[in-house]
């Protein structure tokens, strides 16, 4: 008897609104587990690279063996799909954090694949592997919170778990996201573009199915230690008590300020943190089965709203010059219910009010009467033109960089790493964080902004990306990344921080599933992923037009940027270097 999976895939075809059940062979199951790599089996067995619209091109949600059980911090949906952005790699993924990916395993399923594209505004409910295709006009236009609540009233009780897109889907903005629970989101890379694209509102899981063990008392005991010893963890007693903005500080600073016309110094960020912990939060919420709950729940205008984490926060406040948390509150919520990926929103809105008070951007180039530095007004409107599609603004509903293209004006200004918006942290700050975006281009993870102490070189200034294993070190940390994808576990608490080893990992899923997991084993399952990633990468393709590793402003000179782009072209991450550098620690 199969244990950990269920060893099914449910395959949704929305054209034709049928559904079919596969199994999912063994040998797959072994060689890639689930989540991400399971994700990436698909797609390369199953994606021609001919197909040319998002709406041509399958979306796919997996899970991992041990998704609905009680290892802790295992809540995680890995979500593949190929990128709407023409600037980026075309095969991109995502990582959901929440509840959805447990209930896609009680209902029966390790993966679930959406193809095609339904003739009208349509919703999914699965329930106990029953799949029903229900209208979702009365939906349509609906912002997120709404559709959550009307879908639950629907399904008659809130134990469903929904997954939808709000307006900003509907209407082709390229940076939109997917939303679960109100807060919980996969952003960066269009998924909710690609959603929208195919008429499809929302997906509603609901299962009763439990995830059937092959060692279940050593299982239960191994998740007992193991949550013991996350409570004793000063790194989890950090997250439970600020969440995220526990980071703010660590690395002396370093998120820019801007448009990255200026980088954060640590007293700065401390005080931007301790202003919203006294006065704007209101409590915590978490993942299934996790003992931290590091997301933080927000009270602003006496309305109360959950998501808010350090990288959506900062996006929508310093990076746009305002350092009003009732400001940055306000916009963030804005984003939340339209659907918006708030870092992608934060990019766009600074590249806009850096060009408009450098001269670049005129009155007449943005349609308005200005967006000038702190302007939250401004942001707001412009936040309502992207997601209505306004006449004049729709060159910016694909992010700055097609903005710039198209208007011949302030390219050198976009914040861009090869053609995706560039998250918060400044890639001068740490080497490892500018290379792991540059070699690790599929994903587009807001944790990976987070550089813990023991991982970072403080500036490529002072050391280059060939020194003291730099390159390996990054490529360690991101592998440890994949595992935890594949798995269904939060990358924070396998990758980012150590509080779950890789002998952990092993051994939950050696008593889940039955397998004689081990370092050497999980190693190799890792490198099966990676390498298809990477394949996919390669025959997919992608940027249609030349795009910098980093534009120019980054760097010191050219011989620094060529420097660098030569280092990282050289550079296979695939290959086998050393997998895991810490297995004791997992880091």
């Amino acid at each position: 008897m199969i244990t950990g999976w269920t060893g099914k895939r449910l395959v949704v075809d929305l054209s034709a609104q049928k559904a079919r059940v596969e199994e999912i062979p063994m040998k797959d199951l072994h060689a890639y587990l689930g989540g991400r790599g399971l994700n990436a089996k698909f797609f390369f067995d199953a994606v021609a690279s001919s197909a040319s619209s998002a709406s041509d091109h399958p979306v796919v949600f997996g899970v991992g063996p041990l998704a609905g059980t009680l290892a802790p911090c295992s809540g995680w949906t890995s979500i593949a799909a190929i990128s709407p952005n023409p600037d980026s790699p075309k095969y991109v993924q995502a990582s959901l954090p929440g509840h959805w990916g447990s209930q896609l395993k009680f209902a029966g399923f390790d993966q679930l694949v959406m193809q095609g594209k339904s003739a009208g505004p349509i919703y999914l409910a699965i329930e106990d592997g029953k799949v029903r295709f229900e209208d979702a006009r009365h939906v349509w236009g609906a912002d997120t919170s709404e559709t959550t609540i009307r879908l639950h009233e629907e399904k008659e009780g809130r134990e469903a778990e929904v997954l939808c897109i709000g307006p900003a889907g509907e209407n082709g903005v390229l940076f939109a996201n997917v939303t679960h629970r109100f807060s919980w989101t996969a952003d960066h890379v269009g998924l909710g573009y690609v959603l929208g694209s195919k008429n499809l509102k929302a997906i509603v899981l609901r299962g009763a199915t439990p995830v059937t063990l092959h060692n279940p008392d050593r299982f239960l005991e191994l998740c007992r230690s193991l949550r013991e010893q996350i409570s004793r963890n000063p790194h989890a007693a950090g997250l439970k008590e600020k969440g995220t903005f526990s980071w703010l500080g660590v690395n002396g600073g370093g998120l820019g300020i801007r448009n990255f016309s200026e980088t954060s110094e640590r007293n700065f960020e401390e005080k931007w943190a301790t202003d919203y912990l006294k006065k704007y939060h209101a409590g915590r919420e978490g993942c299934f089965s996790c003992p931290i709950h590091c997301g933080r729940i927000s009270e602003a205008s006496d309305l109360y709203f959950g998501g808010v984490h350090l990288e959506s926060a900062w996006s929508l406040g310093p990076r746009l010059g305002i350092l009003d948390w009732e400001k940055t509150l306000r916009l963030y919520r804005a984003c939340q219910l339209q659907g918006l990926d708030p870092s992608s929103v934060g990019s766009l809105i600074s590249w806009i009010m850096d060009c408009h008070e450098r001269g670049i951007l005129s009155h007449e180039d943005l349609g308005s009467s200005g967006c000038h530095w702190g302007d939250e007004q401004a942001a707001l409107r412009w936040i309502e033109q992207i997601v209505r599609g306004d006449e004049g603004q729709k060159a910016f509903r694909q992010g700055g960089l097609h903005a710039a293209r198209a208007m011949g004006k302030g390219l050198e200004q976009v914040p861009h790493l090869e053609g995706m918006d560039l998250p918060v942290r400044d890639p001068r700050s740490s080497v490892e964080y500018a290379l792991g975006r540059a070699l690790f281009p599929v994903e587009w993870d807001y944790l990976q902004s987070f550089i813990h102490p023991t991982q970072s070189v403080p500036s490529p200034k002072r050391q280059g990306p060939e020194g003291n294993g730099v390159l390996e070190r990054v490529t360690s940390v991101e592998r440890l990344k994949i595992l935890a994808d594949m798995n269904s576990l939060c990358p924070l608490v396998v990758a980012r921080l150590p509080m779950i080893s890789v002998s952990h990992v092993a051994e939950l899923l050696s008593t889940a599933t039955g397998l004689s997991e081990d370092l050497t084993s999980l190693k190799t399952k890792v490198s099966h992923a990676l390498t298809t990633e990477t394949s996919l990468v390669k025959v997919l393709g992608g940027k249609s037009e030349k795009a910098d590793l980093l534009p120019c402003r980054f760097f010191k000179d050219a011989w620094e940027r060529d420097h660098l782009e030569k280092k990282v072209s050289e550079y296979d991450p695939s290959r086998d270097h050393h997998c895991f550098q810490n297995e004791e620690t997992g880091s």
